[in-house]
C-alpha cells in the first residue's frame, strides 16, 4: 500500500488516509488540518506528496506524435500575468509545457504564427490544428470561439489556493488538468 510508504511522520494511518480523502475533495491544507486537527505545514508536505505521486502516475501530457492525422484545438489561457497554452484532443484537455521536448515544434508554431494572431483576433480565443505525422509539420485550419468551462475551472480553483509560489505554478496546473479530466473515484482509489 502505497500509503504506508508516506507514512514516515509517524501519523496514524487513519489519519492519513483522511487527509487523502481531503486532499481529493480539493479542499485547502488550511481547510483541512481544521477538519483532522493537524498543522497547516504538516498537511502541505502529505500535500505535496500526494501532489507528486498523481504527477507522476497519472499520464495526462500529450504526445501529439502519437496521433497519425489528427487535430488538436490549442487554447491561450492567462492567470495573474502568466500565459499558458493548453491543448483540447478528444474531449481531453493537456497543459502544455514550453520545457517537454516533443513540444519545441508546437511552440516554435505558437510563438511565430500564432501567438500574436491570437491575441490581436478580437473573435477567437483558440486555434484548430492539424498534425501530419509522416510529414512532423503541423497545419493551422483555423482561429474559432470557444467558452470553455476548464478556464472557470482553474481560475476557480487556484484563486483559493492564495499565495501560490510562482515555482509550483506548473504544478498546480498540471493537476488542474488531471482533476478536470478524471473522475473523483478514481482519484480516491489512485493511492488506495
Amino acid at each position: 500500500m502505497i500509503l504506508k510508504n508516506l507514512n514516515s511522520r509517524k501519523i496514524e494511518l487513519t489519519k492519513i488516509e483522511d487527509i487523502y480523502k481531503y486532499f481529493i475533495q480539493d479542499f485547502t491544507a488550511s481547510d483541512t488540518a481544521k477538519k483532522v486537527n493537524l498543522s497547516r505545514q504538516t498537511i502541505n508536505k502529505y500535500y505535496k506528496d500526494f501532489r507528486t505521486l498523481l504527477l507522476n502516475k497519472t499520464q495526462n501530457r500529450f504526445d501529439i506524435t502519437n496521433t497519425s492525422q489528427d487535430y488538436i484545438i490549442l487554447y491561450n489561457y492567462s492567470f495573474n500575468k502568466i500565459d499558458l497554452y493548453y491543448i483540447e484532443h478528444k474531449n481531453r484537455y493537456y497543459y502544455l509545457d514550453k520545457e517537454e521536448t516533443n513540444n519545441k515544434k508546437l511552440f516554435n508554431l505558437i510563438e511565430y504564427e500564432i501567438k500574436e494572431k491570437l491575441a490581436n483576433h478580437k473573435k477567437a480565443n483558440a486555434v484548430k490544428i492539424l498534425y501530419n505525422k509522416d510529414k512532423n509539420s503541423y497545419f493551422i485550419l483555423g482561429y474559432l470561439n470557444s467558452s470553455k468551462n476548464i478556464n472557470d475551472y482553474i481560475s476557480k480553483r487556484l484563486k483559493k489556493f492564495r499565495g501560490i509560489n510562482k515555482n509550483n505554478y506548473k504544478m498546480y496546473l498540471e493537476e488542474s488538468f488531471i482533476r478536470y479530466n478524471t473522475n473523483k473515484e478514481y482519484l480516491l482509489n489512485f493511492i488506495f
